[in-house]
């Protein structure tokens, strides 16, 4: 086995995403990671502490917009204003991660680098810390992901198929994208396939050598340029870069890829659907959030309420969120057109004030 770094890994938190399934409690200048969803903390403070299990305040970094960055400081007052990368504009995770390594290089090094996304449920924290302690000793190998056994045929996420053993994971074999159900029930029945949890760890100098050699598009007009003299410049730069996710522009390309398996509970929190999978339940399958509730021949729903009270009478299946100014009463089919309904009330001048 490799021996481990002395030195303290340096984390990139994403935390640039809208968060368009949370509405209204995600809104265009408060996205989820910014909201308390499951917690009395934020999605993104939730993600400070877990990356502060792992290295210092002074090396963990947020990856955002200039917009969300105001937003998060005036929420985590506390947090290094200088630990910041900031995008011009939104263009997937390779971009940023690029320009991220770019920085690092430039400041620490060749650091091991942790990538975290800013909505993610993680229980126990202990067992996330041991998972990637021991999976940095395969960044000394190459580039290293995380792998969540599945328990159930999720059509929403990535998969992973991993070969042959190595010291503490496995070496990887195939990326699959997001199934159709019968695919994934098949997915689930196999012993070595994982989910894709978006965690990704990797050597600074690594990630910049396989960015060269597999997206040069996206590496080079930030390397030509950096380290960029304005904002201006940088935003001139990542027009000429194309919008492509970390995942296909190297990790399904690169040879040099490792999983480790995950040995703590995993969810991404992607809409108002993940809250049955993380607050607890009664025997009908109801979930609530907020103070008291009532049900009364009521099954199958998912609340999120400031009353003082909500009670369901003789219904199932619905999802109710409420904020001071909105509320939301959707059906569990019709919660996958959220999006398309922002998108319309976005035409409607009445409307707008409710999605900033």
């Amino acid at each position: 086995m490799a021996k481990l770094t002395k030195e303290s890994p340096v984390v990139l938190i994403m935390a640039g995403g809208k968060g368009e399934r949370f509405w209204p409690r995600s809104r265009t200048n408060s996205p989820k990671q910014l909201q308390k969803v499951y917690s009395n903390k934020t999605l993104l403070r939730e993600t400070i502490d877990r990356a502060l299990t792992i290295t210092t305040l002074d090396r963990i970094y947020i990856g955002t917009n200039a917009n969300l960055k105001t937003e998060i400081l005036k929420k985590d007052p506390k947090f290094p204003s200088t630990n910041f990368i900031l995008e011009p504009e939104g263009k997937n995770t390779a971009p940023i991660i690029a320009l991220s390594a770019l920085h690092f290089q430039k400041k620490f090094g060749n650091p091991n680098l942790i990538v975290l996304s800013a909505d993610a449920f993680i229980d126990p924290i202990k067992e996330f810390t041991k998972t990637i302690e021991q999976a940095l000793y395969e960044t000394e190998n190459g580039m290293v992901l995380l792998g969540v056994k599945p328990n159930r045929p999720e059509v929403g996420y990535g998969y992973i198929s991993t070969g042959k053993p190595t010291d503490v994971g496995y070496t990887v074999k195939a990326f699959f994208e997001k199934p159709d159900f019968k695919t994934a029930l098949k997915y689930i029945k196999k012993k070595n396939f994982y989910w894709n949890p978006g965690i990704f760890l990797f050597r600074t100098e690594t990630i910049l050598s396989e960015l060269e050699r597999h997206a040069p598009q996206i590496l080079n007009p930030l390397k030509n340029g950096f380290p960029f003299k304005s904002f201006g410049d940088l935003k001139t730069a990542f027009q000429m870069l194309p919008s492509e996710a970390i995942d296909t522009a190297i990790m399904e390309k690169s040879n040099r890829i490792r999983m480790v398996e995950a040995t703590f509970n995993w969810d991404d929190v992607g809409s108002w659907m993940s809250l049955e999978r993380i607050l607890p339940g009664d025997k009908e399958k109801n979930h609530h959030q907020g103070k008291e509730v009532l049900y009364h021949k009521a099954s199958g729903n998912i609340s999120s309420v400031q009353k003082e009270l909500i009670a369901f009478l003789g219904v199932k299946d619905l999802i109710v969120v409420e904020e001071p100014d909105v509320l939301l009463v959707t059906s569990r089919d019709g919660v996958g057109d959220i999006k398309a309904m922002l998108s319309t009330m976005r035409k409607n001048k009445v409307l707008q004030k409710y999605l900033d």
